[in-house]
């Protein structure tokens, strides 16, 4: 780094070092656990599942009988990201 001072490169490594430290400490206090996208997020509407499936509008509406869906009133249907995954992957 030309122009840096001593000092100014002994402040990043401290700084740098510092950082390495409180993310070792914050594994130790913490697990580190991959989250659930449909815990986090919930159900998915229709048209946000076409999207995730990368389906324009009137072709998922076809295939939706055949997908997993949860009814969440008699005429409204909710998707799982992970539902939608496994089934992808099956067919």
């Amino acid at each position: 780094m030309p122009g840096s001072s001593l000092e100014e490169l002994l402040a990043e490594r401290i700084a740098r070092e510092a950082a390495r430290i409180a993310e070792e400490l914050m594994r130790e206090m913490f697990d580190v656990t991959e989250f659930d996208p449909d815990e986090v997020f919930g159900f998915m509407s229709s048209e946000e599942a076409a999207e995730f499936l990368g389906l324009p509008y009137s072709s998922f509406r076809e295939i939706a009988p055949n997908l997993p869906r949860h009814a969440i009133t008699p005429a409204r249907f909710g998707y799982l990201r992970r539902e939608l995954l496994a089934w992808g992957k099956d067919s």
